[in-house]
């Protein structure tokens, strides 16, 4: 257990300083939101400080959280999910749409100017200039909707219903710029990587081919006793010289095929359940849509949508196609009466971690709260992993290469030593 140090804000606007004993920084900011406190900062006491704490507790009263109870919503899990209540369920097509703070065109420009494609940007441009000719909100929306993006078009339509546009879109173009600047760095290091393979690959290639080739007639000619090494890489020789190029093909074309093949099954979540299952990238991909899902589910929960409307609008949003899997499931399982802590069990699509953002549906402030800390946790770790697949792929590929060219150079000279000895 360590000790944590930590100054949160109570309900009636005092300020609240303390310690406490968690396992981790994330299990210490947990506790102090179910007391009803909001977190200011929380920080890990060092060996001095810890010295410090226990001089004081020596001749003062330990300082612990005190029994703080807030004014929570025992009945937010009830509201979230019964029809008879101000949570919005479906996100109707046709509704009195509102919107406070900017007005939905310039909300529109603003993702129009964030937005990469093009085509999006023009679509949502020309919904802006309709809004601004005077043109309905409806009207509009009916014309030029159909060619958005259906996620987006859901969250455009809860924002403008809701009168919370402003903030599901400024949310929503973080949640993009991050996954599109974690996309930059890892396709950036993919490339150089591919380029350095490909490279070795062409040079490995012709020193099988050629050299290896001329240096096997040498060898053959002066009778020379060759190592078991040097034996493999001239068998390995002849299979390159033979169906060298014939073998990349196939194996391109099969991994193609296979590739595809999810698509033409609609297997597309168990692709990416694989995908994610691949060390320091499938962590990668997990952690950032995790991210996304925590921060959208967040603000889309602040704007009164229902928990059922509120997780598929939020996991649209990914693009994750097991993620978005795994919440139909987990609304089906709802429908049929399981309760939320129930119905994200063995669900094979949810990570363990991924289950534990549920724990705090039943308290709203709590619940979003630690959905924007979780954003944050798991954006955090996307990023680590990310530098470290940027750090440490390039000079893996590297060492590989040189290993691989390294045991080929190996195995022609030692039988160059035996032909000098014979020789001599």
């Amino acid at each position: 257990m360590n000790r944590y140090s930590y100054i949160c804000i109570r309900n009636d606007g005092q300020e609240m300083k303390g310690f406490l004993q968690a396992v981790s920084d994330e299990s210490a900011r947990i506790q102090l939101m179910e007391q009803g406190l909001k977190v200011v900062r929380v920080d890990q006491c060092s060996s001095d400080e810890l010295s410090t704490i226990e001089e004081i507790s020596t001749v003062a009263e330990p300082l612990e959280i005190i029994d703080f109870q807030s004014n929570q919503l025992s009945d937010y899990g009830k509201a979230a999910w019964n029809t008879e209540s101000e949570f919005i369920d479906i996100v109707s097509k046709s509704s009195e749409f509102k919107v406070h703070g900017l007005p939905l065109s310039a909300s529109l420009r603003t993702l129009a100017e964030e937005t990469p494609s093009k085509k999006l940007a023009r679509e949502l441009l020309k919904i802006a200039d309709d809004l601004e000719q005077g043109k309905t909100s409806e009207d509009s929306f009916d014309r030029h909707l159909k060619n958005v993006p259906q996620n987006l078009e859901s969250l455009i339509r809860a924002g403008a219903q809701t009168g919370k546009l402003e903030s599901i879109i400024e949310d929503y173009i973080e949640s993009q710029r991050l996954l599109a600047h974690a996309r930059h760095r890892i396709l950036t290091s993919l490339f150089y990587t591919s380029v350095l393979v490909f490279g070795s690959f062409l040079l490995f290639y012709f020193l099988m081919v050629t050299v290896v080739g001329s240096f096997k007639s040498i060898f053959y000619d002066f009778g020379t006793e060759l190592p078991s090494i040097t034996i493999l890489v001239i068998s390995l020789s002849e299979i390159f010289s033979q169906y060298g190029l014939q073998t990349i093909a196939i194996l391109t074309i099969l991994a193609l095929g296979l590739w595809f093949s999810f698509d033409l099954l609609k297997l597309q979540a168990t692709r990416r359940r694989l995908l994610n299952l691949i060390p320091i990238f499938g962590s990668i991909l997990s952690y950032t849509s995790i991210a996304q899902f925590c921060r959208m589910l967040a603000t889309i929960i602040e704007a009164n949508i229902k928990l059922p409307k509120a997780i598929e609008l939020a996991a649209d949003s990914t693009r994750d196609p097991n993620l978005i899997a795994g919440c139909e499931i987990l609304k089906k399982r709802i429908a049929d009466g399981s309760s939320l802590a129930q119905a994200t069990t063995e669900i094979p699509n949810f990570s363990k971690s991924f289950v534990h953002l549920f724990r705090w549906q039943d308290q709203p402030e709590i619940f979003i709260d630690s959905l924007r800390a979780s954003n944050n946790i798991f954006q955090a770790k996307a990023n680590m992993k990310t530098g470290s697949l940027v750090f440490a792929l390039q000079p893996l590929v590297l060492a590989g290469v040189m290993l691989s060219i390294g045991v080929l150079l190996v195995a022609l000279i030692m039988p160059l030593f035996q032909l000098l000895n014979d020789l001599s």
